[in-house]
């Protein structure tokens, strides 16, 4: 999970860095979708809006990534791994999250928070 994160993070850096090369206005509308995917928000279709990269609630059941992660509910995702030198164009999937070329790969979801009561 650690290496989730950490490609998380590398992305949106990347992510933001390009934006500076852009006009003032984009790199702008950059940085504020940056920091919107920082804070979960506006991510894909809206169903990893809110949760905490990381965390239990990160989790996309269809197909068993971080759903703050995952490049087929977002495809606004891709050009981050492909910088990051970590995208499979065979597969069109993060090398990182490739089951067909590592069959050994285990992502597996955090543990659900203990409720404290």
């Amino acid at each position: 999970m650690k290496r989730f994160a950490w490609i998380a993070a590398l992305a949106l850096a990347l992510t933001a860095s390009a934006g500076c090369r852009k006009t003032d206005q984009t790199a702008a509308s950059a940085k504020e979708d940056s920091a919107a995917a920082l804070s979960g928000e506006g991510l894909g279709s809206g169903h990893a809006a809110g949760v905490v990269p990381g965390s239990y609630e990160d989790w996309c059941d269809e197909h068993q990534v971080p759903e703050t992660m995952c490049t087929r509910c977002d495809p606004s995702l891709v050009p981050a791994f492909k910088m990051a030198n970590d995208w499979d164009e065979k597969h069109g999937l993060p090398k990182s999250q490739c089951l067909k070329c590592d069959p050994t790969l285990r992502i597996v979801r955090p543990p659900k928070p203990a409720v404290q009561g």
